[in-house]
């Protein structure tokens, strides 16, 4: 099939939606199916170098999010009504919610292309007193790059995250096909205000060249955890550095942590843990060096509590066959049996959980082999099976 995947995210940008998309380019390009990326690009000629079919320069970026807005007009729709049509896609998969977006919808509703949708912003949310402020604003300017109209449905108190949520729920419902990477995501977006079908297909993770393997019994014995996300409250990097800092010493320092990504508090991260030989801080780190981490690791750590759809931390540390400490009950999906919840998200709990993990290889060795079970979920054969039955299903 020729299939044209739509953001209207910077695709250099490090982040889950990313991270899926080019998991996603990359299992469909393996599996012999035509793939053309439509994104957001920073500058002229940067999507030659990214493997970007069309690059879009946005009419503007919103600051501290990094989020390009494009407007769909009729240019832009034209350029894309000519691409679709020179390249003779089959089918427009939407990965994003905004301008480009909706200028993509719009063009392929022209040539009588199918549209499908990944969701993966439902449960975005927005920090700062101030949002509630702004939001009017940006519903306005948001409607205008669009060009449509917003539902106002009020889905939680802060108003920033409504119009995220109805944003969402807009785009949905002009598209053929909803692809949720979660059940419970689907489950919320139906309860939102999304009419049109809803298929769960989780995101895939394209296998390293490295083998997998089984945690042994040299890796266990002084365990290492990962924790590994963008430093940002909503990832709560500060409360589990806290936990980790309890669970040390209570454990007679008996276990390593590393720390990944880069963000607001990375800074108050450093602060907390600077001395401590058994915590290391990275920063950003590359792909390939994350990887690395995670097949050194005993254990990948993520403490999100509802915010997350489907983590690609869950799909790279099953697809390496590592178990998950975690914290959000709705985060199920990949983790029946790699996965270790906490009893609750606070500090205490999760500090308790460190504890019963790092003192006993057997259920670190055990969470890693129930990892290889799971791994299948997020295998790139599973993911084209499924996400190529959902595109016969509209295009027929």
């Amino acid at each position: 099939m020729r299939i044209a995947i739509v953001s209207d995210f910077y695709l250099d940008y490090i982040g889950g939606a990313q991270s899926s998309i080019h998991e996603q380019e990359t299992a469909l390009r393996e599996a012999g199916h035509d793939v053309f990326l439509i994104s957001s690009v920073r500058k002229k000629l940067a999507d030659a170098a990214a493997n970007i079919a069309v690059g879009v320069i946005p009419a503007f970026t919103v600051p501290g999010v990094d989020l390009p807005i494009s407007r769909a007009g009729d240019a832009l729709v034209a350029r894309l009504c000519s691409f679709l049509s020179t390249h003779e896609v089959d089918v427009v998969h939407l990965q994003t919610e905004f301008g480009l977006a909706h200028a993509a919808t719009t063009a392929a509703r022209e040539l009588g292309i199918p549209v499908v949708h990944t969701v993966h912003t439902f449960y975005w949310q927005s920090a700062g007193w101030w949002q509630a402020l702004v939001t009017p604003v940006m519903r306005a300017g948001l409607e205008i790059a669009a060009r449509v109209r917003f539902p106002t449905t009020k889905h939680v108190p802060r108003p920033s995250d409504n119009l995220l949520k109805n944003v969402t729920v807009a785009m949905a419902n002009r598209v053929d096909v909803v692809i949720s990477p979660s059940a419970h995501q689907a489950d919320d977006l139906r309860a939102g205000g999304v009419t049109v079908p809803i298929v769960v297909v989780p995101n895939p993770i394209a296998r390293s060249l490295r083998p997998a393997t089984v945690l042994t019994a040299e890796q266990v014995a002084v365990p290492r955890i990962l924790w590994v996300a963008r430093c940002e409250p909503e990832k709560r990097p500060v409360p589990f550095a806290e936990a980790v800092l309890d669970a040390l010493a209570r454990t007679g320092s008996a276990f390593e942590v590393d720390f990944v990504g880069n963000g607001t508090q990375l800074p108050s991260l450093e602060r907390m843990v600077a001395g401590n030989a058994q915590i290391r801080v990275h920063g950003a780190l590359d792909h390939d060096a994350v990887l690395e981490l995670i097949d050194n690791s005993s254990l990948v750590a993520l403490v999100s509590v509802g915010f997350d759809n489907q983590p690609m931390t869950i799909a790279e540390a099953s697809s390496r066959y590592r178990g998950v400490l975690y914290c959000d009950p709705n985060l199920e999906t990949g983790l029946e049996h790699g996965g270790f919840r906490t009893a609750s998200p606070d500090v205490d709990a999760m500090s308790a959980a460190i504890v019963a993990l790092v003192t006993d290889p057997a259920r670190l060795t055990a969470l890693s082999r129930g990892a290889e079970q799971d791994s299948v979920t997020f295998s790139a054969a599973t993911y084209v099976e499924r996400v190529v039955a959902v595109y016969a299903s509209v295009c027929g």
